[in-house]
């Protein structure tokens, strides 16, 4: 496949492990990393400013692991619902593909029903480093 976009949601923490690099550099043409910042998502776990630091230092990181390997890749920041910006983002940058950090929780399952539901291809990467 050519010109294949790769939409890679910034949403466990780990997205900077070798395995999600490998998974989304793999064949992809162009990269796209996307933060959501989900005030929903935040108030259930932390604060929206340490987890917006956090995720911006982890964005760096990856977009420089994502160098090392000459794709090109460019990064997306919105405010909003999780589910329906990873959704509303894969339609509008005609996204080929998905990729997520497999995660063991609610909110995960949530996200991939409705990937599943809107017919959005998409992979959930395991990883096993720490």
């Amino acid at each position: 496949m050519n010109n294949m976009k790769i939409l890679a949601p910034i949403i466990s923490g780990k997205e900077n492990s070798t395995e999600f690099i490998d998974a989304i550099t793999k064949g992809a043409d162009r990269i796209i990393l996307l933060q959501i910042i989900d005030r929903d998502f935040m108030n259930k776990t932390s604060t929206a400013l340490g987890e917006v630091m956090q995720f911006s230092n982890l964005l760096i990181d990856i977009k420089k692991k994502i160098g090392k390997k000459r794709k090109s890749c460019e990064e997306i920041t919105e405010w909003g619902s999780t589910i329906k910006k990873i959704l509303s983002i894969s339609i509008i940058q005609k996204a080929d593909k998905v990729i997520l950090v497999e995660q063991e929780n609610e909110f995960f399952k949530e996200i991939t029903k409705e990937l599943k539901k809107n017919k959005i291809d998409f992979e959930t990467i395991k990883i096993t480093e720490e």
